[in-house]
């Protein structure tokens, strides 16, 4: 694959954050493959009980988009990103250690979920504000259709990746792979 001269993706700090999304939102299909299979599979998780832990996932767009956008109005954006990137794969990771120690939850699930959501929506909009910091104002539209083009490529082949990945591994197994990929 050779990129023309004036490729956005030539730019070595655009390369980073763009190789950044494109590798969280493949570990992300694995999440959300993995997570819910986990609750179901090992905790025996009922239709309520799986329904709330979707909901943990949202509830902190609700509750914390104003209040986040607001905090990151006042803060350096980058290590808001990275920070956030970190906790996820920390988070993450607790989960086939706890199952290893056999205290794994639906609450440290709901835990993990609420911590997905809140650094997906603050985190999330970090990122994009440190696009619009990195690429000149003309080649943002050209940015931000790379960046698509990444999560929609994530997001057709990260399904079949996840399902093999958590065939052969197991789903708390599987957690450790997208802890690694963020």
């Amino acid at each position: 694959l050779t990129l023309s001269q004036t490729d956005l993706l030539r730019d070595a700090v655009y390369r980073r954050l763009w190789l950044s999304i494109f590798i969280s939102s493949f570990g992300m299909q694995v999440t959300m493959l993995a997570l819910p299979l986990t609750a179901a599979v090992l905790l025996h998780a009922t239709p309520t009980q799986m329904g709330l832990l979707t909901a943990t996932e949202i509830a902190p767009f609700v509750l914390f988009s104003l209040p986040g956008g607001v905090w990151l109005d006042r803060v350096r954006k980058l290590p808001v990103y990275v920070v956030g990137e970190a906790l996820i794969a920390i988070t993450l990771a607790s989960v086939p250690l706890v199952w290893w120690l056999g205290y794994l939850s639906m609450a440290h699930l709901y835990a993990v979920s609420f911590v997905i959501g809140l650094v997906n929506t603050v985190a999330g909009s970090a990122a994009q504000i440190v696009l619009t910091q990195i690429v000149p104002r003309e080649r943002l539209v050209e940015a931000h259709a790379k960046n698509a083009l990444a999560s929609s490529a994530a997001e057709v082949s990260g399904p079949g990746a996840a399902g093999a990945l958590i065939k052969v591994t197991g789903a708390p197994l599987a957690l450790v792979a997208d802890a690694v990929l963020l």
